[in-house]
């Protein structure tokens, strides 16, 4: 079956570009338009289901970050990946905090784009390269003789583990996480903990940062 993607931007050139590089990427591919957050909000509530969102954080009818909240809140599963011109890293960092798997400046090269649109379409999280510069030092754990790796399980994590991880990096939080492994609270709380050690992180958003850094892929 193939993939489902919801592009919501003002500009009709910007969004014809990313619909392209989208139906290039996967077969089957399905984009749907959306040119202002009330079009979006629409088309979620009218129970339609999306693989990955893009959004731009400049539309007609909401600024910054309020359109990417308006959607969480809409559908907390819905995976989101905020394309702006912002490049601003507290702008970045405060949209990885609110639950998008990841950040494509406009700015970047078509080539750049495409690749960062490659990985999040594949389920990787994407973290531009000035927010992987300055953040402080994530040590990434591996098992013995992985350096680094793209493979989860060299995480030394368990199967269910790497489910969860794939779950935070989704921007699931741990009561939706629950629903959707059938899993105790108590029990996905010790997964995320094992989760973020694994990966050097104190917090979600660091998890994000660290998984981008090292390029995890999960397999379909």
């Amino acid at each position: 079956m193939g993939k489902r993607f919801l592009v919501v931007d003002d500009h009709p050139i910007i969004q014809r570009a990313m619909g392209e590089v989208l139906e290039e990427l996967a077969p089957d591919t399905e984009v749907r338009y959306a040119s202002r957050l009330s079009d979006a909000m629409r088309i979620l509530r009218s129970g339609e289901r999306f693989d990955l969102i893009l959004l731009d954080l400049r539309l007609p009818d909401a600024a910054g970050v309020e359109s990417l909240v308006s959607l969480r809140e809409l559908d907390p599963e819905c995976t989101v990946v905020v394309m702006s011109a912002d490049v601003d890293a507290p702008m970045i960092m405060r949209c990885l905090d609110l639950g998008a798997i990841g950040y494509i400046p406009k700015t970047l090269s078509n080539e750049a784009i495409r690749s960062a649109l490659r990985l999040v379409s594949s389920g990787c999280a994407y973290v531009p390269p000035q927010v992987l510069a300055t953040d402080q030092p994530i040590r990434v754990r591996m098992e013995p003789g992985y350096s680094k790796s793209s493979d989860p399980r060299h995480l030394g994590l368990t199967e269910r583990q790497i489910d969860v991880l794939r779950l935070i990096l989704r921007g699931l939080p741990n009561k939706l996480i629950c629903r959707q492994l059938a899993l105790a609270e108590g029990t996905v709380k010790v997964h995320v903990s094992a989760v973020l050690r694994a990966l050097g992180a104190r917090n979600r958003t660091q998890a994000v940062i660290a998984a981008s850094r090292i390029g995890l892929r999960f397999p379909e």
